[in-house]
């Protein structure tokens, strides 16, 4: 595989429960040229990166419908500026999240072009800036 530039040392936060889906995810970032990789079983345990919000550059976060605490996650990175994209098991958000419509999801199992495009689109959409609040 050829290796893209698309994230160029960006930094860059997994949250998924499942390890080697983790893994998976981990490698198509590095084909992707990612920096700095930041890993999270769940969305309380990404809580402890909260200081580090404002410089994650993009978010790749496991969602399951009805989590408040993956809605509090997603709304905060969100407000600090970071791009998302969800991962989902649940195919009844192939047509997107409900209540982050904007915000491109994945379903698994993943294929590797698909989470291309899902960056491309999610880093397209919410363009960093220098001085994002906190």
């Amino acid at each position: 595989m050829v290796k893209e530039d698309m994230l160029s040392g960006q930094t860059v936060l997994i949250v998924e429960a499942e390890f080697l889906i983790a893994f998976d995810i981990q490698a198509m970032l590095e084909d992707l040229s990612a920096g700095q990789l930041l890993l999270a079983r769940s969305a309380a345990e990404a809580n402890r990166f909260k200081p580090d919000w404002p410089s994650i550059d993009l978010a790749i976060i496991e969602c399951v419908r009805n989590c408040a605490q993956t809605d509090e996650l997603l709304t905060g990175l969100l407000q600090s500026g970071t791009s998302v994209v969800l991962n989902s098991s649940d195919s009844a958000l192939i047509g997107g999240h409900p209540d982050f419509p904007d915000i491109p999801v994945i379903i698994k199992p993943m294929i590797e072009e698909d989470f291309r495009s899902s960056v491309a689109r999610a880093i397209a959409r919410l363009p960093r800036t220098s001085d994002c609040a906190s």
